[in-house]
């Protein structure tokens, strides 16, 4: 959700306010419990964000609030209303520390008000993925543990056959769940959870770029067909990004920006990235729109099943979204790693993907029909990122020394003890434990 600010001179204090949210966040807090880690939440990430603007900005500052949460819910809007609900109902002390300062909040004081307020500033996303489906924060718990409990045993286990091996840690695991709080709910002797699927995994990783053919939107192929005399224009008309140009204007207050920015990352690893540019032009809409619906395509039925956006394995949750009516596209992403491996990533695996995201917004590095120039060359688009990149303040992570390579690989290792695998698969199980 967005919310504005109610004037400049407000920022000075609703920074203070972010700040103590986010010592609260931080994986060290000695604060018991942290703002957004009630089990009740079931909030994976959570971040609020201050998009501060000059007073002579088109449009003004931002506070944006954004929760990756689970739900049993199948409506996604009422799921989202009854987290705030809730969210309101429990923590409304510090979500109004920092929203008292926005528009459509004065009168938000009390939970049920400001569960209100929020609602009214959700935003949908045009495009979303999410790197773990099917997983909500108590199996991911049990699932890590359950790789510990399993690590510790063959850390003492006596030589044996790798089979023999397995079965006697498959028995030490049952009898162990009955007693240990942290396998509530583990029974290997059951069925494996049916989702994620590791037969439709599979499928997906050898789909190649077929997958791509199968789900193009018809939106955009029909666009680009009718559009492809202004593709080319575009491509040959728009200025090109020029990092050396853009970095000798640099101002006092560009550098102090960039330095914000920068102590906001490498704390851990996990990291937050939030990123705002306007669109080039009003007439560039309708194609972005088709583009991130082909994105959030793709995601749904693809690189979600395989926990891979594009191929990257580093990536917990990325959504776009456009606000100021529409003429800005918002970025979160939480991701692990550097920041520099994370656009690495993105530049040599998915830069098709970026060009199809960004290409039609301001300064992007230009691109011909999204397949040459754009996030292929490298050093501008890191250059174009960056620029464009805002500090994230309030960032919290549930598992915040748990990637999501290992999230996906400690949910192969709990279905492995479910279903004896076969001499082959036995060794790649066994794999995965190191």
């Amino acid at each position: 959700m967005v919310a504005k600010v109610d004037g400049v001179h407000r920022l000075s204090e609703l920074r203070a306010a972010l700040a103590l949210i986010a010592e609260d966040c931080a994986p060290e807090s000695r604060l018991q419990p942290r703002a957004f880690a009630d089990p009740a939440f079931g909030i994976h990430f959570a971040r609020l964000v201050l998009l501060a603007e000059p007073s002579d900005a088109p449009h003004g500052s931002s506070v944006v609030f954004e929760s990756n949460f689970d739900t049993d819910l199948a409506d996604a809007a009422q799921a989202r209303t009854e987290h705030l609900r809730l969210l309101c109902s429990k923590i409304s002390a510090p979500l109004w520390s920092v929203f008292r300062y926005c528009r459509g909040f004065a009168d938000a004081s009390d939970a049920e008000a400001l569960a209100r307020a929020l609602e009214q500033q959700l935003v949908a996303s045009t495009a979303c993925y999410q790197g773990h489906t099917e997983r909500d924060l108590d199996r991911i718990r049990l699932e890590q543990h359950l790789r510990e409990v399993l690590m510790r045993y063959f850390e003492r286990a006596p030589r044996a056959p790798p089979r023999e091996l397995y079965f006697a840690a498959r028995e030490y695991v049952r009898l162990r769940s009955a007693t240990d709080p942290g396998l509530r709910g583990l029974n290997i002797d059951r069925p494996a959870p049916p989702l994620p699927a590791a037969a439709i995994r599979s499928e997906r990783l050898r789909a190649g770029l077929v997958v791509w053919f199968q789900n193009i939107s018809l939106q955009l192929l029909f666009y680009v067909l009718s559009q492809l005399r202004n593709l080319w224009r575009w491509a040959q008309n728009d200025a090109e990004y020029e990092p050396l140009a853009r970095q000798e204007a640099w101002t006092t207050e560009d550098r102090a920006h960039f330095l914000e920015v920068a102590a906001s990352e490498d704390h851990g690893l996990h990291n937050a990235l939030t990123h705002v540019v306007s669109l080039k032009h009003p007439n560039r809409l309708t194609a972005l729109l088709a583009a991130h619906g082909y994105i959030d395509r793709m995601a749904k039925n693809q690189f979600d099943d395989i926990g891979q956006l594009g191929g990257i394995p580093t990536i917990h949750f990325a959504k776009w979204l456009l606000i100021d009516d529409q003429t800005r596209l918002l970025f979160f992403s939480n991701y692990d790693s550097s920041w520099e491996s994370y656009l690495g990533d993105f530049v040599d695996r998915a830069a098709i993907g970026l060009n199809l995201a960004w290409t039609w917004t301001d300064s992007y590095p230009k691109t011909v029909f999204f397949n040459w120039g754009g996030a292929n060359d490298e050093e501008r688009f890191k250059a174009w990122s960056r620029a464009h990149q805002r500090p994230t303040q309030v960032f919290y992570a549930a598992y915040p020394d748990l990637g999501i390579a290992a999230l996906n690989n400690n949910t192969w290792i709990r279905c492995g003890l479910h279903h004896p695998p076969c001499a082959m698969a036995l060794r790649a199980w066994f794999r995965r434990l190191t």
